[in-house]
């Protein structure tokens, strides 16, 4: 475990040795108090406690009294402030590290996963290194000590003492294998807890619907019920080892009484010394017990950390160079294959070019592939197989932060912040003056809109963006690219969500968006993307025709009859029950 911090901290450690430093010098300063009174007692046993030693020990023990106060505040502030620090600074190495993660990363877990490492996993590390860390450093040192000092007092009952102390560290073992056992339990299933609240508030609408709410509600309640038993379980479990330990370092107390009685009755010890050994003893109890409040919280740290070095060790996307400049914007797909699982291949042998300042078209059934390619050319995955070129050059070779500069995209679900409608569209150009900011909304035709709210561009966005419709939303996510100016478009169902009417508004505000553009069109609606300039059918993953629009309605093929699917389709009309053309 130590390792595991160690490689978490890495350069950040130097910064703890002065606070831990202090810590340890604390607790030496502990020690001068039961210095003191081991004398006071030897000589009041013996009759030679004068007026001028109470002064001199009273001196001594103020002294250190202030001594401890200075290095306590000094140490411990320190403990709190770079703990803190440390725990930050790894927090934000932490983001940064899954913001460079492909999308694999968030496939493969969860959200109540990714809270968890995010949020609790951090702040049982920042609570070990503030608090526990401290803590324990102390009472280590401090029961080194005693037993040190209690060996200058009588060997024969120290030597007694390590050997209960021995006994002990079975039990502290046992207790941290359940730690671990019923802690793995706990952080899975506050995993799973956490996801079925987060399901359960997202789709409230559709249960409400379809009249769910009962349901799902019992599945969120039998959730909490699981977590709850597993709680008491593992108190009751981690009970038994907790019990017994106390129980062992409190007989230590006992013990001492019983050996030093014969051991004073039999002249091998004094009164004096029984006493301060007893003395001794207890103080040792007390910090045996308080130490293994701070052991369970370490070995609890145990799985934190081992948690955090594993998303650490997921490697992000590589590169060779983040300082570039692209010269063109052709995307070319090389022999590309993809897998988002081993095993199962999403995309086969795709080749294609989309020359600078044209429109590629990406069409064909649900789940060929035009998704996919989309997100590959964003390289938020990287192909398994084959190469894509933007400019000419490999973009494995470039920054993924770096390449998205060049590249704007509206996919089908579009987030927004729990912020301004403004700052919402200024996402797309953290720099942009208003002005920049109307002109975007008036191109991508929700400037009418937002006017129309209670606060006009300064109206507060629901999480989500709950108080806004679906077509509200996806025209301030058009705004976003209109405001970025990208070379490169990806437009992923961008219209998806409008009316007719809107949509041919928004359709006449994209064809100046995309002028002298490279672009990238996913759609179903084969009349967005008559114009252009090529058009990739994808089936089965597989390209399996491309050319303009006229040249394929020539070919007959399946493109052909997509467009005249959805020509018989669109001349049918509804009246009652029955459906006529």
């Amino acid at each position: 475990m130590l390792k595991t911090i160690s490689w978490l901290l890495k350069d950040n450690k130097k910064k703890l040795y002065l606070p831990i430093f202090l810590t340890i010098i604390d607790a030496i300063g502990s020690m001068a108090l039961y210095f003191i009174l081991y004398l006071t007692v030897v000589e009041l046993l013996n009759d030679t406690l004068t007026e001028s030693k109470i002064i001199i020990y009273t001196a001594i023990c103020a002294a250190s009294v202030i001594y401890r106060i200075i290095i306590y505040r000094k140490g411990y502030l320190l403990c709190f402030t770079r703990g803190f620090d440390v725990a930050h600074d790894v927090r934000v190495d932490l983001g940064e590290h899954i913001c460079n993660l492909n999308l694999g990363y968030f496939n493969k877990n969860s959200i109540g996963h990714l809270m968890n490492t995010l949020t609790n996993d951090i702040a049982s590390f920042e609570g070990v290194l503030s608090h526990a860390l401290p803590f324990c450093i102390k009472t280590l040192t401090l029961v080194v000590l005693i037993i040190i000092g209690t060996f200058f007092i009588n060997w024969q009952l120290a030597l007694s003492q390590c050997l209960v102390i021995v006994i002990s560290f079975p039990i502290l073992h046992w207790s941290n294998r359940l730690v671990k056992k019923y802690g793995k339990e706990k952080r899975s299933l506050g995993s799973r807890m956490i996801s079925v609240v987060i399901e359960y508030i997202k789709g409230f609408k559709v249960f409400k619907s379809h009249n769910l709410t009962d349901t799902h509600f019992e599945r969120l309640i039998d959730t909490l019920e699981d977590t709850r038993k597993l709680s008491i379980k593992t108190e009751y479990k981690m009970a038994i080892p907790n019990c017994m330990y106390v129980i062992i370092v409190s007989f230590l107390t006992p013990l001492i009484l019983l050996l030093g009685s014969y051991m004073v009755s039999g002249n091998e010890l004094t009164a004096e010394s029984f006493v301060a050994f007893m003395i001794m003893s207890l103080a040792l109890s007390a910090l045996l017990i308080s130490f293994e409040h701070y052991y369970i919280m370490l070995n609890d740290l145990k799985l934190a950390t081992s948690n955090l070095k594993t998303t650490f060790d997921y490697k992000p996307l590589s590169y060779t160079d983040s300082d570039f400049t692209l010269d063109n914007y052709k995307v070319s797909f090389i022999n590309v294959d993809f897998s988002y699982e081993s095993g199962k291949e999403v995309l086969h042998n795709i080749n294609f070019e989309a020359k600078e300042k044209s429109i590629t078209a990406l069409v064909g059934p649900s789940g060929a592939g035009k998704s996919t390619i989309a997100n590959l050319i964003a390289r938020f995955w990287d192909p398994t197989k084959g190469s894509i070129e933007i400019g000419g050059r490999d973009i494995k070779d470039l920054n993924p932060d770096q390449l998205l500069r060049y590249i704007s995209a509206v996919f089908q679900e579009n987030v927004l912040l729990n912020d301004t409608i403004l700052n919402n569209i200024k996402i797309g150009k953290p720099d942009a003056t208003y002005k920049e900011i109307i002109e975007a909304a008036k191109l991508a035709n929700c400037h009418g809109f937002i006017t129309k709210l209670p606060d006009g561009y300064d109206t507060m966005v629901a999480q989500g963006g709950a108080s806004l419709s679906g077509g509200e939303k996806q025209r301030i996510a058009i705004a976003r690219a209109i405001l970025k100016k990208a070379p490169i478009l990806l437009l992923d169902e961008s219209t998806a969500s409008l009316d007719p009417d809107n949509e041919a508004k928004i359709n006449n505000a994209l064809d100046r968006l995309m002028k002298d553009k490279t672009v990238f069109v996913i759609a179903h609606r084969l009349n967005t993307i008559r114009n252009a300039h090529q058009i990739i059918l994808l089936n089965d993953g597989k390209v399996e025709e491309i050319g303009n629009h006229k040249y394929l309605m020539k070919q007959k093929g399946h493109y052909y009859r997509m467009v005249k699917e959805q020509e018989a389709a669109s001349e049918w009309i509804v009246k009652g029950d029955a459906i006529y053309e």
